[in-house]
């Protein structure tokens, strides 16, 4: 992302991920979507007390959120701008 920076491509590494799952379709059951994240609930709950309080959008059965289905991409500059406002010295 450095503006004339030469990189040598180095491929794939061992072990490296190309695919990966954030929601399984069986934590649909219990995935609600918020404005900007997904929150998947516990699916047993030990105590009234921590029992959770979905105030989201309950998803649909057999949802899956993977990178192979995502449709929001960060381009280039939109990640030199939010990397603008990282404050590196904490």
């Amino acid at each position: 992302m450095l503006p004339g920076c030469e990189m040598p491509e180095v491929g794939i590494r061992e072990g490296e991920k190309l695919h990966e799952i954030m929601v399984t379709v069986e934590d649909s059951m219990t995935t609600y979507e918020y404005d900007k994240h997904f929150i998947v609930y516990p699916q047993m709950v030990w105590s009234e007390r921590r029992k959770p309080n979905p105030s989201g959008k309950k998803v649909e059965e057999g949802f899956s959120y993977t990178s192979g289905n995502n449709t929001e991409w960060l381009s280039v500059e939109q990640i030199r701008e939010l990397l603008k406002n990282l404050d590196l010295e904490k």
